[in-house]
């Protein structure tokens, strides 16, 4: 158990890639339920069925710690500004999304994939909730937002923004991200569930 917070444990499906999201304070992360089309749509792209909503665990880059299989990290995105979505090649295990400057220091990572999955705690936020005639709507949008902020400013001002699984020390990923083309995007959002 780290000094400020608690390890919570994650794997890959197949176990080859695990590792650890340390120093997990209740401020450290937000529990989140996603529906978006590019959060499924990873699903879909890496070959696996769409989950209808996606559970995310969001904290910093830096308490995310790949313990074994760190060579079965890889990285794609859906469009050329679209985040990085990290995943295990084992077994095609989506696990993080990033944005694509390292200093933004924000993590999304598959809670389902925690050792222990009822460690993400309560849901705080749900987006892009589908509803009638195509709306979308967003509950609790506003703290999850102010979290998000609050420690990519902390992380900055610390300095705690380096040193991370998915970013160099030259502040470019560590992996070279593979660019959708417009037929696996397309192929992928139409596995997507309306």
């Amino acid at each position: 158990m780290a000094a400020g917070g608690k390890t919570l444990g994650f794997a890959c499906i197949c176990g080859q890639l695990r590792g650890e999201l340390r120093d997990m304070s209740p401020a450290a992360y937000t529990h989140i339920l996603c529906h978006c089309a590019d959060c499924r749509s990873a699903y879909t792209h890496l070959g696996l069925a769409d989950p209808e909503k996606v559970n995310i665990l969001q904290t910093t880059q830096d308490r995310v710690h790949i313990t074994q299989g760190g060579e079965n990290l890889r990285v794609f995105r859906h469009t050329p500004r679209g985040a990085l979505r990290w995943y295990a090649t084992c077994c095609g295990t989506p696990l993080f999304h990033t944005p694509l400057k390292q200093r933004l220091v924000h993590v999304g990572m598959n809670a389902d994939r925690l050792d222990q999955p009822d460690d993400a705690g309560r849901i705080m936020a749900e987006a892009f909730i589908p509803g009638p005639g195509g709306k979308q709507t967003h509950k609790g949008m506003v703290r999850m937002v102010s979290r998000m902020v609050s420690r990519m400013a902390a992380k900055n001002l610390s300095g705690e923004w380096r040193g991370t699984p998915f970013f160099g020390d030259d502040g470019a990923p560590t992996r070279e991200p593979k660019l959708l083309t417009r037929e696996e995007r397309a192929a992928a959002l139409m596995a997507v569930r309306k």
